[in-house]
């Protein structure tokens, strides 16, 4: 699936520069209707002569990922009646089309559209895997339907009048169709990128930038709308995104009024960023018909600050590991500095915060469990929590540059919980509202993202869930959770963010025992399972890090898909859980 997308990536790019050849060498970018630009090659594709009726209602589903190209298999009545303009409903690649089953209809040639019938019905039976919202944003959602469909001859060929009631489209037509593109945006203060994925069609390619940006403009997700913020909120685009006489592709904004340097700094961000995989061209930004910054005409992803670094370790944080009631360092073994590690307390989990400077210890305290936070190295104030159950904490980035982290989460006893730093240096527990997760269960695990805008859960039952986080004033609370692949996942222990977007999921499945998975839950990968001992215990991840499990045996790492797992060495065996930063 990458090579496809950047191999139409190439192509969108060698298009731009070969018709910038017919550009006059002074222009000026001006919109372009729809309605002007030139059949795309699948539109102009009809319909395979003499098909029978149910190959030609597969054959329309197949196409319907492209609207225009699909109205060709209806009559003018099944046009009328076909929702063209829905947001595509996005199918199992594997669906039926079967013939009605009644008395009235034999099992014959005529029955299967042959060349006596004048009208079939076709029944067409899918496995929805969800649908694009509004927002362009995949909403996972499993379902079984059938649908009668109605076909007709029509001038010698049969053509469908009454279509189905969705625009129904099969994963992999999916995939040609619509381009995932990853929009961005900004976490609550403004100091972290924070990616947003959609869906856009891919045809008519070279109105593709356009619609990429329409998108951005109209803002986050319906399910990040409350957890992130746009500095492009309010403002509009003059024109197309077209390219000028140079090849440079001009986005020109409305208003941009009185906005600081350091905004317009934030906005070239969210569209540089977000153009990256669309374009190998320079952009060109405008705000009023002027520079959106005086004095910087042109845009690469060069250009930008690195908004996302403090979501990424540092090399010098190569990871911890808890095992024996102790604190290791996940690549030597050797114990950490201070109590952690020496054995004075007695460790059952841990994380360290992104930063590496501070720490939050579960230890246990005879038959229940409790919670230490602090710096690294040192003693731990333990937290007034006194709980039978307790998830591995999870860190929120901190707030502000060179200011420790301030905020850690855990799941004590069924209740989300996150402790805060207060004004004396002192920490105190904070319930978190998660009334919105009652109906999934108790939590076995739950990690923050180190943007800390989303949180990945598993359940005991075994599900994978994403929330958003969502910061008001004076509370925080997880909205609108998704269960992702949840026909696939069906028993899941563990699960880590490999980057913003990204999820590593291990399960007790010996056939799925590690997968990766967008944070939308539409693409998923299986690593390999070669020299892992099931059942699976734990995962680690994180950005530029070699995903690291705990299987039946020991605990394994590997770079990536498709490479093999091999034995840490110092891994601690078995009952270890490792950990990155984060």
């Amino acid at each position: 699936m990458r090579r496809r997308a950047y191999a139409a990536l190439l192509l969108a790019a060698l298009l731009l520069v070969a018709g910038c050849a017919n550009i006059p060498e002074e222009s000026t970018p001006h919109a372009v209707r729809d309605d002007q630009q030139q059949p795309t090659e699948a539109v102009q594709q009809p319909p395979t002569p003499n098909l029978n009726a149910f190959d030609l209602v597969r054959e329309f589903v197949r196409r319907s990922g492209n609207p225009d190209a699909a109205r060709q298999y209806l009559t003018a009545k099944g046009q009328s009646a076909w929702k063209s303009e829905e947001k595509p409903t996005i199918i199992h690649d594997t669906f039926g089309t079967v013939p009605q089953q009644n008395q009235d209809q034999r099992q014959s040639g005529e029955d299967q559209g042959g060349v006596e019938d004048t009208r079939v019905t076709v029944i067409l039976r899918v496995t929805e895997l969800g649908r694009l919202g509004q927002d362009n944003a995949f909403i996972p959602s499993i379902n079984e339907n059938t649908y009668r469909v109605g076909v007709v001859r029509d001038k010698g060929q049969w053509r469908i009048d009454v279509p189905p009631d969705h625009v129904y489209v099969p994963l992999a037509d999916f995939n040609i169709s619509y381009r995932p593109v990853t929009l961005y945006f900004f976490d609550p203060d403004l100091r972290i990128t924070v990616p947003d994925q959609r869906y856009v069609a891919a045809e008519p390619e070279e109105g593709l930038p356009t619609r990429v940006i329409a998108v951005l403009l109209s803002g986050p997700s319906d399910s990040m709308r409350s957890s992130v913020v746009s500095p492009l909120k309010g403002v509009g685009a003059r024109t197309n995104v077209v390219p000028d006489s140079d090849g440079t592709l001009v986005v020109d904004l409305v208003p941009l009024g009185d906005k600081s340097e350091e905004q317009r700094e934030l906005i070239a961000a969210q569209i540089v960023l977000t153009m990256q995989s669309v374009t190998y061209s320079r952009l060109r930004i405008k705000g009023d018909g002027q520079d959106l910054i005086q004095g910087h005409g042109d845009w690469r992803p060069g250009d930008i600050k690195q908004y996302d670094a403090s979501t990424k370790p540092s090399p010098d944080q190569p990871g911890l590991v808890s095992s024996g009631g102790r604190l290791r360092t996940l690549l030597d073994g050797k114990s950490v500095p201070g109590p952690a590690g020496n054995g004075e307390y007695d460790v059952v989990s841990a994380a360290q915060s992104i930063d590496g400077g501070q720490l939050a210890v579960v230890t246990q305290v005879g038959d229940k469990l409790r919670l230490r936070v602090g710096a690294y190295g040192q003693p731990l104030q333990e937290i007034n929590l006194d709980a039978t159950t307790m998830t591995r904490p999870t860190w929120r980035v901190s707030t502000a540059e060179g200011q420790d982290a301030s905020e850690v989460w855990t799941v004590e006893d069924g209740n989300v919980v996150r402790i805060v730093r207060a004004g004396d240096e002192t920490w105190k527990s904070v319930e978190v509202n998660a009334s919105s997760l009652d109906s999934f269960g108790p939590i076995r695990e739950l990690r923050l993202s180190r943007d800390g805008t989303r949180a990945a859960i598993v359940t005991a039952s075994g599900k994978l869930v994403v929330t958003a986080v969502v910061r008001d004033k004076d509370s925080v609370s997880l909205s609108l959770p998704r269960t992702l692949q949840p026909r696939m996942i069906i028993s899941a222990v563990g699960v880590d963010w490999l980057n913003q977007h990204t999820l590593v999921v291990v399960t007790g499945q010996t056939d799925l025992p590690v997968l990766r998975l967008s944070v939308d839950g539409l693409m998923i990968d299986t690593f390999d399972s070669n020299n892992l001992q099931f059942p699976m215990h734990s995962v680690t991840a994180a950005p530029e890090r070699d995903v690291v499990v705990t299987d039946n045996a020991a605990v394994l790492v590997a770079p990536g898909l498709g490479q093999v797992w091999r034995q840490l060495q110092n891994g601690q065996g078995s009952t270890a859980i490792p950990f990155y930063p984060g």
